[in-house]
Parts: structure tokens; sequence; C-alpha cells
């Protein structure tokens, strides 16, 4: 091969790897993760934590239209009061102030990177 062609796939190559580097680098506009990302639990006794755990597993495994369908206690331990947004809402405070989730949440809830916070959030209820 030719020095100038050696160069140009050279350029190619690099230009990939800093484009590759900075799309992973880039912060998501997903408001769902922004609000579970370090999130605060808050919760009284074994019921309300219960009800946690089964919401987030509801998160990992429940069907987009199933999560929209299901309803959880509320504070008081009443069947069937909240959804789920409401219970996160109640439940959970995010790390930074003013951050909502989104107009899009049934949809963000089933991303891979709230899939994965939901797991570690998950992962400290049960230890």
């Amino acid at each position: 091969m030719k020095r100038k062609t050696v160069i140009i796939i050279f350029l190619l190559l690099l230009s990939v790897t800093i484009a590759v580097i900075l799309s992973s680098c880039k912060e998501t506009d997903n408001p769902v993760f922004l609000y579970l990302k370090n999130v605060e639990l808050q919760y009284e006794g074994e019921v309300q934590k219960e009800n946690i755990k089964t919401a987030l597993q509801d998160i990992l495994t429940l069907t987009l239209d199933q999560l929209k369908k299901k309803r959880y206690r509320d504070y008081k331990g009443k069947e069937n009061q909240w959804d789920l947004p409401t219970l996160i809402e109640k439940h959970f405070v995010p790390a930074k102030s003013g951050i909502t989730l989104g107009d899009n949440f049934y949809k963000d809830v089933k991303s891979m990177e709230v899939q994965n916070e939901v797991k570690i959030i998950l992962d400290r209820l049960v230890k």
C-alpha cells in the first residue's frame, strides 16, 4: 500500500474511534434513567418495601402493556391504588431536584439503561 493510503485509513479509523468514545460519554436524555440514577428510597416497614420490590421486578419482567395496567398498594397498604409512575414518585427521591419521569414513562422505563439501573436498585433493596 502507498503511504498516503495508509495515512487515510489510519485517519478514518481514528475518526470512528473518537466518534464512538464521544457517543458513549454523552449524557442520556432518558428522564426515567436520570430520575432513578443514584435515587434515595423512602419507605416505612416491610409492606412498603415489598411493594417497591414488586414494582422493580415488574419493570424487569412485565411487558409495556402489562406495566400500564398494573396497580400497586398505596402508603397505607390498600391494594390497586397507584400506577407505577405514582409509586416511583412517592417512594423514590431523585439525586437532583427538578427531575421528572418525563412524558413517555412506559416507553422509557423499558430501555436497557433503565433496566440496568433498576437491577442496581433492586440489589440494594434485597441486601
